[in-house]
């Protein structure tokens, strides 16, 4: 069966795909991985398919986070054996990590989707599957006076905000990981998600993760239309990842 794990850039699924790597019920192809994406792509779904079939596992997990606004066609694509997991963390986390690794990239392809311009085609995915009302609420910014930070934290909202305009809490083939939890309580969530998919729990998928709690930083100098859309959206999410955890 396949997993997808989706989410905006940034929210630990490295960690959780490398913990799954470890149980034998597991093939693992990360977003590197020619034989499964291309350019950070996945490739068609039917040669995904191909893949599912011979992974001689019980899962075949897939990270394709530049296609997180597709969950839904893909698990329909599939079927009833698909599941899908939607990883996402702390605003401030998701920023201070993108920002380090990936600079002004939300900015730069933010402005030019409120500008109107083309995207270069390997940016595309960014403003890919935006809801009216997330393109709306983007285009209402201007972008020359707005932070890197800033742009982060409303790319944060955008992606984040598919996981309900998609439907996928409704659906029980999805589940939310909140990476912050996972790194103060590995087990609690591991336990939860190893349930969700219906394999053994063992002590492998968590042995590299060193439990610790979210470090208290001072909070970062984000718009305050985004900062306060951003903080609204984490709430909804805590409280449909501690339902399904429940």
């Amino acid at each position: 069966s396949p997993l997808f794990l989706v989410g905006v850039q940034r929210p630990g699924t490295n960690l959780l795909a490398h913990g799954f790597d470890e149980l034998p019920e597991f093939k693992v192809y990360n977003e590197g991985n020619s034989k499964a994406f291309e350019n950070y792509r996945i490739r068609a779904l039917p040669t995904i398919e191909s893949l599912v079939q011979k992974g001689g596992a019980k899962f075949v997990l897939f990270k394709p986070l530049c296609d997180s606004h597709r969950t839904v066609e893909m698990l329909d694509y599939f079927g009833a054996r698909a599941r899908a997991v939607w990883g996402y963390r702390s605003v401030d986390g998701r920023v201070r990590s993108a920002v380090a690794k990936f600079g002004d990239s939300n900015l730069r392809v933010l402005r030019a989707f409120a500008a109107g311009e083309a995207q270069k085609p390997w940016n595309i995915w960014q403003i890919e599957g935006l809801s009216a009302e997330s393109a709306a609420f983007i285009r209402s910014f201007d972008f020359n006076s707005m932070s890197a930070e800033s742009a982060a934290a409303l790319f944060w909202y955008a992606r984040n905000a598919l996981y309900f305009e998609l439907g996928l809490n409704r659906r029980p083939d999805t589940t939310l990981v909140n990476y912050d939890d996972f790194l103060s309580d590995p087990r609690r969530i591991a336990v939860g998600l190893c349930r969700f998919l219906d394999v053994p729990y063992r002590n492998a998928v968590i042995a590299s993760i060193d439990p610790r709690r979210p470090s208290q930083r001072p909070p970062l100098p984000v718009d305050s239309r985004i900062h306060e859309r951003c903080s609204a959206l984490k709430e909804r999410l805590d409280a449909a990842c501690a339902a399904q955890m429940a």
